[in-house]
Order: structure tokens, then C-alpha cells, then sequence
């Protein structure tokens, strides 16, 4: 194995760029020895997209809901799909037969990659595929220490290298033309919130090789308050962690190559986006995202008003927008950044008894045992750090506009909001977790399109019923009402005939929404695709709709769309779907 990776290096140090050694050009693949398929070009037409017919599904060996089945990548090379599969530390092989139905065929066990970096692995939360290689973020079983990124071959599975990453490397991927390699490193605090790695970007640039990489960290230090960028934070950023700096509160969620030489991550969790200069592997800056006003939009806020779908407008109460998911693309020049805008609070916490909980000064999050014998013996849930609250607990203005919405539980009594660091004045609006919509963004951060309430709608339309359910309980309707609704969390950008159109993942309700974004101002909607059957339950056994026996039923479909993948192959347009809580990879064919 050795000699090879020599000879694969001897090849890329005579190239002048990675795409010359990892690229569509078939020679420079054979030259590396990578077993590559010759892939059939699909046909042009200006028929646009119509549809989603399933395919297929592959259902993971795992217990539910152990994230199982997470991120996707299509490998044009081996012409299978490469599936993060969390519960057991591994990627999952999926092939592909004539019509694209999904089937197992195998796993890269990564204990490998843990040997050869002298780490003690955790879980792997990311994989991305160029031509022939396959690059997987991976957790240090310490998720505050460092992580890796672990680089395989499609063909033989065997470990090229690895490269050392920040901590909790989330998401990992290839530049378009192959030459770069990045992760975007969390940093998430411990469950008691004790120890707060900083986030940061890893750049590893690949022009010389996979044995001679150049491995850039790039860190958020100078921001910190008293330093030299501090001052170019914008105050739509949110530094919200208990006495957290500015490098350690910002949070790297998920990351897009622009066109035009650009990095852009998600701060998920401080509702902004860093854009960075790959060549240079510097921050260019640090875009604050702002809020969404549901004035005009309508919102479902209570999971106690016996009403699904019960939309109503609320003057001052906003929206941080908080994507997980991004992607990017160019149109007439202009470059676009397109984000599913999930949300995610701060709630750290965990299992102890009350006495213990109380001793350390957290809040007690369990069944109350003062004064008993329990208080010392039985567990619970103790909170560490929490940044929710409940509508009515809020500390507001009583003239307020939304005062008396805050005490109905049937209106906003029960939606989670942003707790704030001191009482809300009348004129001033209250906050939540997420718009519950995709949006689109020039590079410099300014709105251009955002779907409003579109998919609160549209979900209303097809399955009423069972709207706002939870991703594990097939008898749960209206229950996310309160928190995120359907809570977008995927999303892919695919360009074919033409035109450009985003996927977005749904994790809570499951399902695809389809829209066309050729023009970014003015989105279309196209389809709305679920493969979820809500008549099933979720489990071979369930108790009041829970999951009772870990065992996953595959009547029950799809629960929990993790991630998306566009590909190609014999001459047709697809999507790969994985669901983290059934465990299952899903192929759907693009109808035009």
C-alpha cells in the first residue's frame, strides 16, 4: 500500500492543480489507480422538473433512531452511495442496481482512520465523495478534543491519510474542482457546559497530493472582544454562551464551495454565516442574518389548541433564522446562498440525582423529589445551560402587544422563544428558534427571497391530520407546533436543462419540498414528496405511539431526512435521502 500512495503522490506533485489529478478526465484516475466507471451523460431537454417517484429504500441493520442513516454522498466512480451511519461508527455501502433501487452491499469500519491519526474515535458525522475518494468528518471520542478527517478510496476502501480537524468536526466537503478538502468543526460545549472548544474551519488543500497536504485552521480568535476584528462583528451576530468568547461561542454548522473561490459556513446557532477566502484561507467576514417578522406570515405556536394548523399573525414576534443545512449557486454572475433555516437553541444537561443537580446550582429538569428519600437515590435530568423559554414565562412589559398571547396556552403560551438577559419592553419584539422556511441570500448577506410560510401550508394541504408531528411517533400531529414546526434541515442544490432547483428536507414532518430557483427573487414551488405512513406505528412495539422496543418498523417510511444528494447516472436525475431516526436511504427519480 505504501509504494501506491507514492505513486499517487509522485502523480499529483507534477500536476499544477488538484481537478488535474482528481477530475472528470478519466486518465489522470487511472493514473491513481482509482477504478472509475464511465458514467452516461443525461440527456439535454428544457422539460422542467415535474415530480418525485420513490425508487427505493435501504434500511439500516441499527436500532431506531440511533442516526443510522445521516449523510449521503453519490460516488460517480463505484456509482454507489456512501451513507454516515453514527450508531456504528462505520459509512455504510449502498449500490445501486439498473433502475437505482438501493441495496447494502458493505461498510468502511473506521477504526482505521483512528489508528493511523493515534486517536480514540467517536462518531462519524459527515462524508462527502469526489471522483474516486471519500472524505469523512470524525468525532474524537472526546467530542471537545480534536477530531479527523479520515480519506478513503472508493474502490479498495483502504485509508489513503487522515488530517487532523478542530473539535467536533460536523461536516465535510470537496471543493467543486476536488482540490480542497473542509470541515466545519462545532466546537460544542460539554453537557455540563464546563469545557467550550472554539469553533473553527479546517482548509486541506490537496494540490500536491494526499500524502503532502498543506492544512490550514482557520479560528475565529480574532474577534475575541479586545482584538483587531471584534469590531466588524455585526450585533445581529448571537454571542449568547455563559462567559464564552467570541472564537468559542460561534459554532460551525455546515459549509458550501461557492463558484468563485468562496467558503461559506453556517453559524447555526449564532444565526449568522462566516464567508472565507479559500486561496488566502482567511474570514472575510462574518454576515449576521437577522430576523423574520410573523406579522404577516401565519404561524402555528401551540400544540395545546386542539387545532391543527392554526395559523394566526403576530405582530413583534421575530424569527432567527439559525440554517443548519447550506448550499450554493450562480446565477448570471451573482453568486447565492441557500439555507435551511431549522433553528437550534443551547440546552445542555445531564443524568444525575436532584441532591447533585442542586449541589452544582443547575435547574432541575425532572419529577421533584424534595424532601424524600429519592432526592439522593433517583435520576433525572439536571440542566447545566439553557437558553429556551417558555412563552409563559417570559419577563414582559404587561403592555406589551403579545402580553395576553403569552398567557393562552392555545396561542403563545407554549412556544419556546429566546430567553433574554433582562425584561422586554412594549416596544421591543420577542424571539424564536428558526423561520421555518428555506432562504435565499446574496454573498453578502442580504435577504433576497425567504418561502414565508409556505411550507406550514403546504403541509396543511397534503396531510392535515398530522401536521407539525414529531419525527418519532406516528400519532403525534401538532405537537412540533410549539417548537420548530416541520423544521427544515436539508437542503441541495441541483443544476440540469437549464434551470436550478432546491430539495428540502424536512426532519420533523419527513418529506421533500421541491422548488424551482432559476430567478432567486422569485422561488416556485414544485412538489412535495413524504414517503412517511403515518397509518403504521413507528416500532414493532410502541407505547403511546413511543418507540418500546428499539426494533424499527419498515411499514412506517421515511423519519427523519438528515441530508440530500443530487447525482447522475445511466442518463437519469436522482435524489438520495437519509433519515436519521428509521435508518433508512431512500433514492427518488426526478420526473420532468
Amino acid at each position: 500500500m505504501k509504494t501506491q500512495l507514492q505513486s499517487i503522490l509522485a502523480i499529483c506533485l507534477t500536476t499544477t492543480y488538484i481537478s488535474s489529478c482528481v477530475s472528470n478526465d478519466s486518465q489522470p484516475i487511472k493514473k491513481l489507480e482509482i477504478d472509475c466507471r464511465t458514467s452516461q451523460p443525461s440527456a439535454q431537454s428544457k422539460a422542467p422538473v415535474s415530480g418525485l417517484t420513490l425508487i427505493g429504500t435501504s434500511i439500516s441493520a441499527a436500532d431506531f433512531a440511533t442516526s443510522a442513516a445521516e449523510i449521503v454522498s453519490y460516488d460517480s466512480c463505484t456509482d454507489k452511495l456512501y451513507v454516515v451511519n453514527a450508531q456504528a461508527e462505520q459509512v455504510d455501502i449502498i449500490s445501486l442496481n439498473d433502475q437505482g433501487k438501493p441495496y447494502s452491499t458493505g461498510a468502511i469500519n473506521l477504526q482505521s482512520a483512528g489508528k493511523h491519526a493515534g486517536i480514540k474515535i467517536g462518531a462519524a458525522n459527515s462524508v462527502a465523495t469526489h471522483q474516486g475518494l471519500i472524505a469523512v468528518a470524525i468525532e474524537n471520542a472526546n467530542k471537545q478534543a480534536h477530531g479527523i478527517i479520515g480519506l478513503y478510496r472508493s474502490d479498495t476502501l483502504a485509508l489513503i491519510n487522515t488530517f487532523p480537524a478542530g473539535a467536533l468536526p460536523d461536516m465535510v466537503s470537496f471543493s467543486k474542482d476536488g482540490r480542497y478538502i473542509a470541515t466545519a468543526n462545532e466546537g460544542e460545549p460539554s453537557s455540563n457546559y464546563q469545557v467550550d472548544p472554539e469553533g473553527s474551519i479546517t482548509l486541506v488543500d490537496l494540490i500536491h497530493g494526499p500524502l503532502n497536504v498543506e492544512i490550514k485552521q482557520i479560528n475565529f480568535k480574532a474577534f475575541n472582544k479586545a482584538n483587531s476584528r471584534n469590531h466588524e462583528l455585526p450585533n445581529t451576530v448571537r454571542i449568547s454562551g455563559p462567559n464564552a468568547s467570541v472564537a468559542q461561542d460561534l459554532e460551525p454548522e455546515y459549509l458550501t464551495f461557492t463558484d468563485n473561490g468562496m467558503l461559506f459556513v453556517s453559524l447555526q446557532e449564532n444565526n449568522a454565516l462566516a464567508k472565507i477566502d479559500v486561496e488566502s484561507a482567511q474570514i472575510d467576514a462574518i454576515l449576521g442574518l437577522g430576523r423574520k417578522s410573523w406579522a404577516s406570515y401565519g404561524l402555528d405556536a401551540s400544540n395545546k389548541d386542539n387545532v391543527a394548523g392554526h395559523l394566526k399573525y403576530y405582530p413583534q414576534l421575530e424569527s432567527l433564522y439559525m440554517p443548519d443545512s447550506i448550499a450554493s449557486y450562480t446565477v448570471n454572475g451573482k453568486t447565492y446562498i441557500v439555507t435551511a433555516n431549522e433553528g437550534d437553541g443551547r440546552e445542555y444537561g445531564f443524568t444525575t440525582t436532584q441532591h447533585v443537580c442542586d449541589q452544582l446550582g443547575y435547574s432541575w429538569d425532572s419529577e421533584d423529589f424534595n424532601g424524600t428519600d429519592d432526592y439522593t437515590t433517583k435520576e433525572g435530568f439536571c440542566i447545566a445551560h439553557s437558553d429556551e423559554i417558555r412563552g409563559k414565562e417570559l419577563n414582559i412589559a404587561k403592555d406589551h402587544p403579545l402580553a395576553k398571547a403569552l398567557k393562552d396556552k392555545k396561542k403563545l403560551s407554549r412556544l419556546k422563544l429566546v430567553k433574554p438577559n433582562k425584561k422586554i419592553p412594549a416596544s421591543k419584539p420577542i424571539e424564536l428558534f428558526g423561520a421555518r422556511s428555506f432562504s435565499i441570500w446574496d454573498e453578502h448577506g442580504q435577504l433576497v427571497y425567504d418561502s414565508g410560510d409556505d411550507f406550514a401550508k403546504i403541509v396543511l394541504t397534503s396531510e392535515k391530520q398530522h401536521f407539525n408531528s414529531t419525527n418519532d411517533n406516528n400519532d403525534s400531529g401538532d405537537d412540533r407546533s410549539d417548537d420548530k414546526g416541520v423544521e427544515p434541515e436539508a437542503i441541495e442544490v441541483a443544476y440540469f436543462n437549464g434551470r436550478y432547483y432546491a430539495f428540502i428536507g424536512l426532519e420533523r414532518q419527513g418529506g421533500i419540498m421541491a422548488y424551482d430557483i432559476s430567478n432567486p427573487a422569485m422561488a416556485k414551488f414544485i412538489t412535495y414528496v413524504n414517503n412517511r405512513n403515518y397509518q403504521e406505528s413507528v416500532c414493532t412495539k410502541v407505547d403511546d405511539g413511543e418507540c418500546d422496543n428499539g426494533i424499527y418498523n419498515p411499514k412506517a417510511g421515511d423519519l427523519g431526512p438528515e441530508s440530500i444528494e443530487y447525482f447522475q447516472r445511466n442518463g437519469q436525475h436522482f435524489l438520495a435521502v437519509g433519515n436519521e431516526v428509521s435508518g433508512t436511504t431512500s433514492v427518488y427519480q426526478i420526473n420532468l
